[in-house]
């Protein structure tokens, strides 16, 4: 045999050992695994949440793959509450891993409009079902489901009332008053109020306004209280005010603006707005 023909039939060997290694490869390819890692809340404030779930994917091919998307229906007490899609151009490689964080964001006043009963409640329970979808040689398009049960923390707004009037010093040219607002905090960690921003009513009289920026800390369900010092000169504000505080009631209006923080990992500094109204008590 020539040393031509021993130099083909080698290559032609090669070529062949070469296409069968090629051919057992693509024979072993698999779909990936998908697993939920972790589960954090990245932000939270009075008004909405979001949850992050990182989706740990291998691939155990030698060959490498693409995620092409991911869907998701995140369930409260069994019942579909927040759904989302996305397109993904994500490359896993050869026999390598990646991380896919996927987003979760709702607001508190749409989970109390669907689940009252949460209103009541310093935590929920939720399951995430979902899928991601990934291009796999040979096999194609396929989607590998995913499932995670967990709770997460229910924030609720505090609320802000108007609990008192002392008269700290009455005379016929003015007074000094000392107007006392409550703040009750029904959340499972503590509030603090950062600043407020007021106008108060009292029987009428002229709009009293101001801002407080010393903090006050309001612990877990419990109450706290501020005091809003005010001077009056019944010379500008007339005697109507002296007579009205010779009464034993106020009616009044209270309405603003409130920055609160809280000791709650990632809150962000909040702003509530507040509006109540009703009779308070003249302290003497």
């Amino acid at each position: 045999m020539g040393i031509i023909k021993k130099g083909v039939l080698i290559l032609s060997g090669v070529f062949f050992l070469q296409h069968c290694a090629e051919l057992q490869n693509l024979a072993s390819v698999q779909k990936p695994t998908i697993s939920v890692e972790n589960v954090k809340v990245s932000n939270i404030s009075l008004q909405d949440i979001e949850l992050l779930f990182d989706l740990e994917v291998d691939n155990p091919n030698p060959l490498s793959l693409s995620l092409a998307s991911y869907s998701y229906d995140f369930q409260i007490n069994s019942n579909s509450f927040v759904k989302g899609t996305r397109e993904l151009e994500t490359e896993i490689e050869a026999n390598g891993s990646n991380t896919l964080s996927v987003p979760v964001t709702f607001t508190f006043e749409e989970l109390y409009n669907t689940f009252t009963s949460l209103k009541s409640e310093d935590e929920a329970g939720y399951t995430l079902l979902g899928s991601v979808g990934v291009n796999v040689p040979v096999i194609g398009y396929v989607e590998v489901p995913i499932e995670k049960e967990g709770i997460f923390p229910v924030v609720k707004a505090p609320s802000l009332s108007l609990t008192g009037v002392s008269v700290k010093n009455l005379s016929l040219t003015g007074a000094e008053l000392e107007i006392n607002v409550g703040v009750d905090n029904p959340n499972s960690f503590g509030l603090n109020l950062n600043s407020l921003d007021y106008e108060v009513d009292l029987n009428g009289l002229s709009p009293l306004s101001g801002t407080i920026s010393e903090q006050v800390s309001i612990g877990q369900k419990e109450s706290g209280a501020l005091i809003i010092p005010v001077s009056l000169n019944f010379l500008q504000v007339g005697m109507a005010a002296y007579n009205a505080l010779r009464q034993d009631e106020f009616e009044y209006s209270l309405n603003g603006t409130a920055n609160l923080g809280a000791d709650l990992p990632l809150f962000k500094p909040s702003s509530l707005n507040f509006d109540k109204s009703g009779i308070v008590n003249i302290l003497k």
